[in-house]
């Protein structure tokens, strides 16, 4: 007696129907590495972005370390981060808006003058008693013996950065009888580069630092010489510095941008900070390989095959396909949706608890 085959969901099967939609039959028309580089490209860039699933809800985990605030994360892997947030357990404010997180936690600046220039010293070492500080917030500021202006900043990592001005070009003036845009004046950025401030580099890489600062201690190193052409602090200068003091303790607002995390207030311990995160999934890597849900290969195989299309400007064959991935994205959603059926939406009159929301005392106590 002859079996019946089995349902296929693996990588074979999704480069089998991939060729079949495609019409390439063999190595020849399209070669089984660029299939392969099709499918991945689809399933690591295009589904997770496309379609979210609780199938690539996940925790993501961090240990905070004493003193540090700003953790990177690598987007590659998560797609995108959302509340709940907890510290040691504990719920925290999720934010990703910055203006809301520093009215709730502004940067107040502290202002010294560690430094007096007598026109000849050039290196420099210092305390800041307002300790500790925040990275990224440390500006020194004075003027040379030149009488141009001295401006220093730090690059989050403890390091004394000299910042220059980029110069500013003069418009030319408008030749006469010529109307054409780039030659009226505002109309065209004339500038040299950024007209903001840059920072001097060595080469083309790394960025010249000048000293060192210890945001937890408040110790300073800064030595002039180091650039291409030193400076020296004015006779009677008084340099001004710029700081901003944190106070420590258990962290319990979760600021999520530009690809980091910040935390407030700053910890003073070793903390456990989970948040809710959108996974990336692994590529396949072996013919045996199948995605995190069988019923996905379908809407693979599609997808690649209207990535081939395109390459090859076949746009009626993308539109026939279309429609069948159209399909396939609706059975993978109404399998999300049947999942959340009964799942009450979130709001201030719903809670887990009897004595959370409106109803706080019970069914008897309501307001009161």
């Amino acid at each position: 007696m002859s079996t019946v085959p089995q349902a296929d969901s693996t990588y074979n099967a999704i480069l089998t129907k991939v060729r079949r939609l495609t019409a390439s039959s063999g190595n020849s028309s399209l070669t089984n590495n660029d299939i392969g580089l099709y499918i991945n490209c689809v399933y690591v860039n295009n589904f997770p972005n496309a379609i979210k699933t609780d199938q690539m809800r996940s925790v993501y985990s961090f240990y905070t370390a004493p003193n540090i605030g700003t953790y990177p994360l690598n987007v590659n892997y998560n797609q995108g981060m959302r509340s709940p947030c907890y510290c040691d357990g504990i719920e925290m404010s999720f934010f990703k808006d910055r203006q809301q997180f520093y009215n709730m936690w502004p940067k107040f600046p502290t202002l010294s003058f560690p430094i007096t220039g007598d026109g000849n010293t050039q290196q420099f070492s210092f305390t800041c008693s307002t300790t500790p500080f925040l990275p990224r917030e440390v500006t020194l500021g004075g003027t040379d013996t030149n009488g141009n202006p001295i401006r220093v900043s730090d690059d989050g990592q403890g390091n004394l950065i000299y910042n220059v001005p980029n110069p500013v070009v003069q418009q030319p003036p408008v030749p006469p009888n010529t109307y054409a845009k780039a030659n009226v004046p505002g109309m065209i950025n004339k500038n040299t580069g950024n007209p903001g401030d840059r920072v001097e580099y060595i080469g083309n890489s790394m960025p010249l630092a000048l000293g060192t600062v210890n945001y937890v201690t408040g110790a300073f190193a800064i030595n002039f010489a180091n650039l291409p052409t030193p400076i020296t602090p004015a006779a009677g200068q008084n340099m001004n510095l710029y700081v901003s003091q944190y106070t420590t303790g258990r962290p319990f607002s979760l600021l999520f941008w530009n690809n980091e995390f910040q935390i407030r207030p700053i910890p003073k311990l070793v903390h456990k900070i989970d948040v809710e995160s959108y996974l990336t999934p692994v590529q396949f890597m072996a013919m045996t390989d199948s995605p995190i849900l069988n019923q996905w290969w379908q809407w693979l195989a599609i997808a690649a095959a209207i990535k081939i299309l395109e390459d090859r400007q076949d746009m009626e064959g993308v539109a026939n396909l279309e429609r069948m991935l159209a399909k396939e994205q609706d059975l993978i959603l109404e399998r999300q949706g049947t999942e959340e059926i009964n799942q009450r939406n979130n709001t201030i009159f719903s809670a887990t608890q009897v004595a959370n929301g409106w109803n706080l005392y019970g069914s008897w106590g309501g307001w009161y």
